[in-house]
C-alpha cells in the first residue's frame, strides 16, 4: 500500500512539470513527433565545446567520420573508404555529394578546419592526442598521420564530428559559444553539420525539438519530429511515460522499475555499457589499510551480488576484476564472484587495531546509485563493528580535491570508447579515478607502457585496492509501439534517426 500511494504522488506531481509536452498539439508540432524524457538537455551545439555534445546529441546534427554498430562492427559513415600509404600515415577518402545543412558540400577541407577546432580545447586530449596531423590531398581525400594502431584510431574517429568550415567562419560564428532559446520562427541557421536532424525549438530549461533533415544522405529519417524534454528526476521521467504524457524515457529509476510490468504498451530496455560502480580503498589516511588482510576484510564485508539484486534490479551484473568490453553475463549466486562472508571478515577484524570510525567519499552519478550504495555499504561496515561515515559530493573539482582525505571512495566511470587500450587510457588519464590510479602507479618505477599499467591495475584489484563492485546497464522504458531496442550502438548511444514504429 505504501508502494502504491508513492507512485500516486509522482504521477500527481506531474502536474508540476514543464508544459513542453503538454501543448505540444497546440503549438502546431507534428502529429508523428516522439517525446522522449532526457535528465539533462546540451548548452553548446558543437562536439568540441567546453562542455561538449552528449553523443546522442552529437549524431543528431552531425555524422562522424566512422561509428559503431550494435555488431561491435566499425561502419563507415563519412569516409567511403581508407588504406595505409605507408606505417604511420592512412589516408581517408570522403564519400561524395554529402552536404551541411547549410548546402554546402562536405569536402576534406572541412575535416582539416574541424581538426584546428579539436586541437583548442584541452579536454579533448584523450580522443586525439594521438593524432599528429590532417593533410589534404584533393578535394575528397586526406591523409592521417598517426602512430596509433589502427583499431585504436579507428575507434577515436567515432568522435570526429565533421563541422562546416565555411559556414562558421563566414558567419563568424563560434562553435564554443552557449545557445540561447530559438523559436519556431527563428529562421537564422545556428549549426550546420551533415547530420539526420535540424533544431526547430530550443529552451535550455525545457525541451529541444528537432525536424528531420530532408537531404540527409542516407535518406530522410522515418521519425519526422523528435522533442527532448527535461525532466531532471528519474522517477518523474518514468511517469510520465505511464501517464502518456511522453513516448520514451531515459535512464530511469531503479527503484521502480517494476512499475512498467503493470502497464501492457511499455516495455524496458536495457543497452549494455562500459559503467563501472568502482570502490577504492585508501592507505594515506589510515595506515592500517597498508595491510593486506585490512583490505581483504574489507572487501569481504560486501555483498556485491546483493547491491545487483537489490540495488538496480538485477540489471548488471559482477566480475571479479574489471576487464574491457567484456559482455559475458554471470548468472548470479556465482561461485567464481568475490567472495561475501561476514564471520570471515568479523574475525580478520578483530585481529586489526582499527580506527573509531572510518570515511567514505562519494561522488554522486545522474541516476543516483551511488548513495544508495554509500547506505548500503554504512549497513554492511556495521555488521562487522565498522562505523562508516559518508560524504556526498556532485562536483568532480571538489572530489579530486578531498580524494585522499578518506578513507574509501566510491564514484562511477564509464566511456564510450571500444578498443581496450584507448578504454584503459581513458580510465587512468581521464576518469575521476585517475589522480588515486596515477598515485599507484607512480611508486612504481619501471612501468614503461600501457601494457605494464594494466597488469599493474591488475594487481591492484587483486590486493583489494581498487573493487569494481558491479557493471551497471542504462535502463530506458518506452512505449511498445517504438522500436527502442534496435537503435543502440554496441558502446550504449542511440542513434535517433533508426527510430521507427513497430
Amino acid at each position: 500500500m505504501a508502494r502504491l500511494l508513492s507512485y500516486l504522488l509522482i504521477l500527481a506531481s506531474l502536474t508540476l512539470l514543464p508544459a513542453a509536452f503538454a501543448n505540444a498539439n497546440q503549438n502546431g508540432q507534428a502529429s508523428d513527433m516522439v517525446k522522449i524524457a532526457v535528465d539533462d538537455l546540451p548548452v553548446f551545439f558543437s562536439p568540441y565545446a567546453t562542455d561538449p555534445l552528449e553523443l546522442q546529441y552529437a549524431n543528431l546534427f552531425f555524422d562522424p567520420l566512422f561509428r559503431w554498430t550494435d555488431k561491435r562492427q566499425i561502419e563507415k559513415r563519412l569516409v567511403a573508404k581508407w588504406r595505409t600509404i605507408k606505417p604511420g600515415v592512412t589516408r581517408f577518402y570522403l564519400r561524395k555529394n554529402i552536404k551541411f545543412h547549410s548546402g554546402n558540400q562536405l569536402s576534406s577541407k572541412d575535416v582539416i578546419w574541424t581538426f584546428s577546432q579539436i586541437v583548442k580545447e584541452p579536454q579533448l586530449k584523450r580522443f586525439f592526442a594521438g593524432i599528429n596531423s590532417i593533410k589534404r590531398v584533393d578535394k575528397y581525400s586526406f591523409d592521417l598521420h598517426s602512430a596509433l594502431s589502427n583499431t585504436q584510431l579507428l575507434d577515436y574517429l567515432t568522435h570526429f564530428f565533421v563541422l562546416d568550415a565555411a559556414f562558421y567562419t563566414q558567419n563568424k560564428i563560434d562553435p564554443n559559444t552557449a545557445q540561447e532559446i530559438i523559436s519556431p520562427q527563428h529562421n537564422k541557421l545556428l549549426i550546420s553539420g551533415t547530420g539526420p536532424y535540424q533544431i526547430k525549438q530550443y529552451n535550455p530549461a525545457l525541451h529541444l525539438d528537432v525536424v528531420a533533415n530532408k537531404d540527409y544522405w542516407q535518406g530522410q529519417a522515418a521519425t519526422n519530429e523528435l522533442n527532448f524534454i527535461k525532466i531532471k528526476s528519474a522517477n518523474s521521467r518514468q511517469f510520465a511515460l505511464l501517464a502518456n504524457d511522453i513516448d520514451i524515457s531515459a535512464s530511469i529509476s531503479n527503484k521502480t522499475i517494476d512499475t512498467v510490468h503493470f502497464a501492457k504498451s511499455k516495455s524496458l530496455v536495457e543497452v549494455t555499457s562500459s559503467n563501472v560502480v568502482f570502490f577504492t580503498i585508501n592507505d594515506k589516511r589510515s595506515d592500517v589499510f597498508k595491510r593486506s588482510v585490512a583490505r581483504n576484510a574489507i572487501h569481504l564485508a560486501i555483498n556485491q551480488e546483493g547491491m545487483v539484486k537489490h540495488i538496480i534490479n538485477n540489471m548488471g551484473s559482477v566480475r571479479a576484476t574489471f576487464t574491457p568490453v567484456q559482455q559475458v553475463e554471470l548468472e548470479l549466486p556465482n561461485p567464481q564472484l568475490p567472495t561475501y562472508d561476514v564471520p570471515r571478515a568479523k574475525y580478520l577484524l578483530d585481529k586489526i587495531e582499527m580506527p573509531a570510525y572510518l570515511t567514505l567519499l562519494v561522488l554522486v552519478d545522474e541516476v543516483g546509485n551511488t548513495p544508495e550504495v554509500a547506505k548500503a555499504l554504512v549497513n554492511m561496515m556495521k555488521r562487522v563493528g565498522i562505523k562508516l561515515v559518508v560524504t556526498e559530493v556532485t562536483d568532480v573539482g571538489v572530489w579530486n580535491k578531498q580524494l585522499f582525505d578518506y578513507d574509501f571512495t566510491l564514484s562511477v566511470w564509464q566511456t564510450s570508447l571500444m578498443d581496450s587500450n584507448n578504454i584503459y587510457q581513458d580510465l587512468f588519464v581521464d576518469s575521476e579515478l585517475a589522480s588515486y590510479i596515477g598515485a599507484l602507479f607512480e611508486q612504481e618505477k619501471s612501468l614503461n607502457s600501457i601494457e605494464d599499467k594494466v597488469n599493474l591495475f591488475g594487481e591492484m584489484q587483486e590486493q583489494h585496492r581498487i573493487i569494481p563492485l558491479f557493471f551497471q546497464n542504462k535502463i530506458w522504458a518506452t512505449d511498445n509501439k517504438y522500436n527502442l531496442a534496435t537503435i543502440f550502438s554496441i558502446n550504449g548511444i542511440p542513434y535517433w534517426h533508426l527510430l521507427t514504429t513497430n
